[in-house]
Order: structure tokens, then sequence, then C-alpha cells
């Protein structure tokens, strides 16, 4: 069903049960989601949806834009449980007709699970032998030791090099290849297609030469259970604690420390982007692999598929920064981002304080204060003086020695007040003594904008992006709704197509109700429909 048919299918029903006074009611209920999504064209999602059917149709499928639109829908709603939804479309027509459906006609539980399943298992390709769908492999139970997984996962750590480094690797060297053609890039592509570029092309979202991205990560709970089945009889014989495996309903879920509520969750880590532009936050990419995989590699990996995403969808975004906090702290980002001409803005964290060298190591290095800026002869802090671009090298000065104009002339002035010993140490210079710190020497302690400016304060201001948004994600409450991680990452992927058109809509009636214009949903302009049957009430 294209938008312009799902129009006219909403001013049919809602022309013939003008008099029906519980379908009026509920529709001055759910006024705004009702414009949204006469606002939101699905359209543009069709191509990407379409691969993941097959071309020689037996049974004629629920329309994949119908079916998606019905999701969006629940979502907003915020509606997790499948089987309720199919209730309450079924037992109420005004939510079957604002989902797409005839009320005498709406699908049951399988259907919506089957068209979860047809996405996630990517294109359609002819069945072959020894081929398993991705949808098999992560139903039914799962034979796994978690305590054994965990080991091996320590085992694997590279005493050379640590799995950020070795991830940075891989994806420099494939900087050209594309996105494979595979369940993420579907969900990917529904996010840009329905998400970013309507918001770009509403002018909410402008700065795309200059983009500031915030990163996070969080953990959504898994509805599978955390103790498992026994796959051995230890309990016949009378134990009732082992080591031995066990059958869960999860492939992939782990305990994961949660560090907002400190607590162990047992459920998945996701990581994703944000940015703000025009006061507003825009999820722009989410990632699920599943398990506990840490921020260090999920930021990069989700970066790195943003950039790819944006080209391959012709939208030429230019990203000039990385805020992240200090789970992001690891040479290999800094090495990254260098090589993507990204200026990381990244705290230091405690654990990489002592990587500064002690005077009695390194008599003649510079001694450092916690936050890399370097200290003078008498321990005060030196003042940033430049960054000089083409040698990528800051110059720290004398913290007492200012600028001023004297007798037409701009000058250096020493203030003996500011010193501790109250003396001039190094007469003969008016700006010395000086530091010269090389940002490509160690870019993970001299970036290039100091942690001690003002910039990098308020740059690192914008990281709160990234919790707005994961609050908004703990709204929709969907926490214990999946045991399937790609669940999960279809269901986020949901929450973000609506977060986006949220956005739009409010900013919109925002900018009506400043020109004193009557708001008019694209219904109303398309189908006619009478405006006292709306506002009524």
């Amino acid at each position: 069903m294209t938008h312009e048919q799902y129009l006219q299918h909403l001013n049919k029903h809602i022309t013939s049960r003008e008099h029906d006074d519980s379908f009026n009611e509920l529709l001055r209920h759910n006024m705004k989601i009702f414009e949204i999504l006469t606002e939101l064209n699905l359209d543009p999602a069709k191509p990407g949806l379409d691969p993941a059917y097959c071309p020689a149709v037996r049974v004629k499928p629920r329309p994949p834009l119908t079916m998606l639109r019905s999701m969006i829908l629940m979502t907003m709603l915020k509606i997790t449980s499948i089987t309720k939804w199919v209730a309450l479309t079924r037992s109420v027509a005004f939510y079957a007709v604002l989902a797409g459906f005839e009320p005498d006609d709406t699908p049951g539980v399988g259907t919506y699970y089957d068209f979860m399943k047809r996405i996630i298992d990517g294109p359609y390709r002819k069945p072959a032998e020894g081929r398993v769908l991705r949808s098999r492999l992560n139903a039914g139970g799962h034979q796994r030791n978690i305590k054994k997984e965990k080991d091996k996962k320590a085992d694997e750590i590279c005493p050379n090099q640590t799995r950020s480094e070795i991830l940075v690797k891989e994806l420099l060297n494939g900087v050209d290849e594309p996105r494979p053609d595979d369940f993420e890039k579907i969900l990917e592509d529904l996010l840009f297609s329905l998400g970013i570029a309507p918001s770009v092309a509403t002018g909410l979202i402008t700065d795309i030469d200059n983009f500031v991205i915030s990163g996070d990560g969080s953990i959504m709970a898994t509805a599978a259970s955390s103790a498992g089945q026994p796959a051995c009889d230890c309990r016949k014989n009378g134990v009732y604690r082992c080591d031995h495996d066990r059958f869960y309903t999860s492939p992939t879920a782990q305990w994961c420390y949660d560090h907002h509520h400190n607590c162990f969750v047992f459920g998945d880590r996701y990581y994703h982007l944000v940015v703000t532009q025009n006061g507003h936050d825009f999820p722009l990419l989410t990632v699920m692999p599943g398990g506990n995989e840490s921020d260090y590699t999920l930021s990069l990996k989700a970066f790195d598929r943003f950039v790819k995403a944006a080209d391959e969808n012709g939208l030429p975004i230019s990203v000039s920064a990385f805020i992240g906090d200090g789970h992001h702290d690891s040479y290999a980002h800094y090495e990254y981002f260098a090589a993507k001409q990204v200026i990381p803005i990244i705290p230091l964290t405690k654990n990489t304080r002592p990587v500064y060298p002690h005077p009695s190591e390194a008599p003649d290095a510079p001694v450092f204060d916690s936050d890399g800026v370097p200290l003078c002869p008498v321990g005060m802090r030196m003042r940033h003086h430049m960054f000089n671009k083409n040698k990528q090298t800051h110059v720290y000065v004398c913290p007492a020695k200012r600028g001023t104009h004297r007798q037409g002339k701009a000058v250096y002035v020493f203030h003996p007040d500011d010193c501790p010993d109250r003396k001039d140490c190094q007469p003969h210079s008016s700006i010395g003594p000086l530091v010269y710190l090389k940002s490509d020497a160690d870019r993970r302690l001299y970036p290039p904008i100091p942690r001690a400016s003002p910039k990098f304060k308020a740059m690192m201001n914008q990281r709160s992006a990234s919790e707005r948004c994961n609050f908004i994600n703990d709204t929709y409450h969907l926490d214990h709704t999946c045991r399937n991680v790609d669940y999960a990452l279809f269901r986020l992927t949901l929450v973000n197509i609506a977060h986006h058109a949220m956005v739009r809509y409010d900013a919109a009636r925002l900018n009506e109700s400043k020109t004193r214009a009557e708001p008019l949903s694209t219904l109303r302009l398309a189908a006619g429909v009478n405006q006292s049957q709306l506002t009524a009430g």
C-alpha cells in the first residue's frame, strides 16, 4: 500500500464512520499519532524491503509497507507485545484502520514474526543444501556455557594489540568495501530513508558538512531466562550446581554491567550514534551484534558503518568531530579518527593518567596535570598559546605572562602575583618557558583540541544528547521483550524512525504556531476530511 493509497484508505473509513462516536473519540485522542502517520511517507522504504520477498509469489503476502507501518504505529503507542497488538487491532476497528488494514482482515501474530524474519534473513535467495537462514540460527534452544565463553573471550586478547587496535586496522584496510548486503544494512537504510533523509529535507538537519556526532552504549535486557535448562544429568544424581553446558533461548545474551543503574543485567549491549542540530537530537545509527561487546569496539564499528551508509544513501555528510565518554579513551580511537580527519572529543580516564612520565623517570620531560596540561617549573598549569596546524603542534607558555596593548603595541607582560616564586624564570623570553607538544607524537595525550580548553568543555557538553536518546529508548520499555537480539535491533530501529517522525511533527507544529497558521495534516489536504470531525470535543 503506497502512501497515497493509505491516505485514501483513511479517508474512506473516516468518512464512513462519521457518526461512530467511539471511533471518532479514539481519533481525537490519538490525533498526534494520526497526523504523524499521515505525514510519514513509507514509499522510500519499498526498494529496501522488496528484495526480502520471493519474486515467485505463490500466496500473496501482506504488503511489506503496511506491515512496517503497523509496527511503527505499535511502537508509537508503546505497545511491546505483538500478541497484545494483534488482539487490539482485531477488537478495535480504529487501530486496524490506522495501521492500514481493513477491520475484518488484520494479520495474526505469526504474520508479524514472518515479516521480521524476512528482513532478518536479508535479500531472498533460493533454498540450498547446507544453507541455514539467520532467523533459524537464532531460534530454539542454544547449548552454551557462559562462563567458558567469557574465559575464551579473555584468552583471545592479543598480548601485543588490543581488540580495538586490531579492529582499526581491519576498518581502515576495508575503507573502500561496501557494507554487506544483510540484515543490518536493511535496517540502516530504513532509518536513512524514513528518518534521516526526511529530517534533512525538512531543514531540521542542516549542517551536514559539519556533523558533530556523539555516541554511547547501553544494554537491553533479554526476555530469555538467565538460568537456562541443564544439558546434563547432574540433577538426577543430586548435584544442583555444576559447570556443564546449559540450553538458553538467547544465543548471545551475557551478564553485562549497567553503570547507570549500578547492577548486572542479562542481555545484549547496543551502541548508537546521535547528532544534535537546531535544538533537536537525532539518532543516526544503532548497532547490536549481541553479547557484552564493549564500547571500545562497538563505537568504531558504528561510526564506520554510518559513514558508509551515508555515502551509499547519497547523503554527503561530513563528520568533523566525535564525542565519547571515557570508555572511548584508547589509542585505537585516536588513530582511526586521525585517518578519518575527525577531531576526537574524549576525556582521559583514571586508568590512563599514569602514562604521564614521572620527573624521576624522565627529568627532561614535561610534567603534566591530570588532564594533559603541562606544568611550568614551579608547578603552575601552563597556558595554551596556539595549535600549529601545519606542524600539528600545541604550544604552551608561561601562565603568568599575558598579552596586552601599551603605547599602541601588542606586548606580553609578566604578572608576579600569578607566579608562586614571584619572579620571571625566563626573562629573555616574552612568553617563555615554552613547551611544544606534537599531536601526532601521541594523539591520545595531545589531541587537536586541548582537554583543558573552553572549546573542549563546550563540545563535551553535547554528549548529553546520547544520554537523552538512551532515556527516550527506555521510555519504550523494550527490556525483556525479545529473546532474539535481531528482533531487539529491529525494535530499536523502529524507535529511531518514530523519534525522527515525532521531532519533525513537533517542529512543524511549532512553526505553525509561530506563524499563527492553522495546523493541517497531510490527510486533511489530500483527502478533504471534515475539520470539525477531527477537532470537535
